[in-house]
């Protein structure tokens, strides 16, 4: 009896500090088109972007989320439905 062969599905968010940095990407992004200004973006629009046009799902968007928020690079407020890129984020841009 032969084995079957194991299929492996590459995920480009699969390690946390890759899905920090694509949500880094996402906030700039909504942040720059923000018709008001705002220095923060929507954790609802963001999340869906991550997930649903992105190719990520919610165990990696747990995952660079968190790993973010440990690295200075992005705090969630407003009872966790607002997000602003920190200093240490801004750099972290600047090396994507």
């Amino acid at each position: 009896m032969s084995e079957r062969p194991k299929f492996k599905e590459d995920r480009p968010f699969a390690k946390p500090e890759d899905a920090a940095r694509e949500l880094l990407r996402i906030y700039r992004q909504f942040i720059d088109n923000s018709p008001h200004g705002d220095p923060f973006t929507q954790t609802g629009i963001t999340n869906s972007e991550f997930i649903y046009r992105r190719g990520g799902n919610v165990a990696e968007y747990g995952a660079g989320r968190d790993f973010g928020i440990a690295n200075g690079w992005f705090e969630i407020f407003g009872g966790g439905t607002r997000v602003r890129i920190l200093p240490a984020g801004e750099e972290a841009l600047g090396t994507i």
